[in-house]
């Protein structure tokens, strides 16, 4: 298996404890919400909508996050849940969008952690 494989988060309790739990952040195209897990490798969870389009549109959206996420994860983030809810705007995202978005929030996730471990050791 690589190093950073990425699985599904298939059981509702598992998207449960990553919404009432886990971190959080809102953008344009998406809501994102990530939580560690006790697992070697990370898990992705998607919600999209029938609000969002016919099962095309929302397969397509599904298809770009999971691409998104391969992309950015690289030397990334071990061991988290996340769960990715589109919006109505992300009918219209690209990929370069989803891959910006995905950025940001692991950005602010690793900045978090790295604060958490400061405050820690304080």
């Amino acid at each position: 298996m690589r190093k950073n494989s990425l699985r599904s988060l298939a059981k509702r309790r598992d998207f449960e404890l990553v919404f009432k739990k886990g971190l959080s952040s809102a953008s344009k195209y998406l809501v994102i919400y990530a939580r560690p897990n006790e697992l070697n490798w990370n898990r992705l969870g998607l919600s999209v909508s029938k609000k969002i389009g016919k099962a095309v549109t929302r397969n397509r959206i599904k298809r770009l996050l999971r691409e998104a996420m391969r992309k950015v994860l690289g030397d990334f983030l071990q061991h988290y849940d996340f769960v990715f809810v589109a919006k109505k705007a992300a009918a219209e995202g690209k990929l370069e969008n989803f891959i910006r978005e995905t950025e940001r929030f692991l950005q602010k996730i690793s900045h978090e952690k790295s604060s958490d471990c400061i405050h820690k050791t304080l």
